[in-house]
Formats: C-alpha cells, structure tokens, sequence
C-alpha cells in the first residue's frame, strides 16, 4: 500500500524565496504535497483544518516577527513539526529557534533540494519520536501512581520514595 506523500506548508511571503523552496521540493527525490500562506493568520487558520504534515516556517512574516510564530504554532498545534526557514546566516538564532520548539533550521541561501528534503523528512520523524515517548511517559507515570511509587531520577536512593 502506497502511502501519500507529506503534506508540507510553506509560511512564506516573499515571493522569490516561495519560488526557490519551491523548485527545492520540486528537485526534491521524493514527493511532497505543499501549500502556502503568507502570513502566520492565514497558516494557523490552514493548520485547523488538520492534514499538514510539516510546517516551513520563514521567521520574517508581516504578522510575526522573529520566534513568536514558531512558539506560536507549537502551543496552538503541538503535534505538527516545524523547520524554521531564515535568510540569517546565524547559529545562535538556529539554537534558539529549536529551543521554542523548531525541529530544523535551514538558511534560505544554503537550500538545496536534498538538504530540504531531508530536513522536512527527518522533523516528521523526531516529532513522531518525541509524541512516542511522551506517551511512554504517561504509561509509566501512571503505572508507578497505580502501584504506589514514584520514579527517582538517576543517583536516588532506590528505595520508593514515602
């Protein structure tokens, strides 16, 4: 059974960057499925209608400015993975976008169809893995309230805590 290809939305409103993300994926080995906004309004509205896979998210919106729609988009949708696209040659500000929740950080003058293509592929995948132990931690939580005891950081006693 054939699975679809990802549903990629590009928040993007400069019309010459949409163009080169766009022959990026168009190079891209695999197929993705993309749409667009241009404006972090329009994006939120395209995200509550669910089916996006991944979002690529430019940092320079006319309705966001730097981290805000990247923390923005991860408290309204925090199941969605999203890669910050920026034209700042900058490492500081790609730590900082992953640390308010971007998966990637790609430099618009660096794209190129494989970097791109992994990147989006990859973002889907870790946030996958981040749900997946999310809900592993739930289980266990509840499992140690059931039986009476709570889980200790590494170095603890060992012995249930009272």
């Amino acid at each position: 059974m054939a699975t679809a290809p990802p549903r990629v939305l590009v928040v993007e409103d400069n019309e010459d960057d949409a163009f080169l993300v766009q022959r990026a994926l168009d190079a891209s080995r695999r197929p993705f499925t993309r749409e667009r906004a241009s404006r972090l309004a329009a994006a939120l509205n395209r995200l509550s209608r669910g089916g996006i896979d991944v979002v690529l998210l430019d940092l320079a919106l006319p309705d966001a400015k730097g981290f805000d729609a990247v923390q923005r988009i991860g408290a309204e949708y925090p199941f969605v993975p999203v890669v910050v696209l920026t034209g700042l040659e900058d490492e500081e500000v790609g730590l900082k976008a992953v640390q308010v929740g971007a998966q990637d950080y790609l430099v618009k003058g660096s794209l190129d169809a494989r970097l791109l293509d992994r990147s989006l592929r990859y973002a889907i995948e870790r946030k996958r893995a981040e749900q997946a132990l999310a809900r592993l931690a739930a289980i266990m939580g509840g499992i140690c309230y059931h039986c009476g005891r709570k889980l200790e950081p590494e170095g603890g006693t060992g012995r249930p805590a009272s």
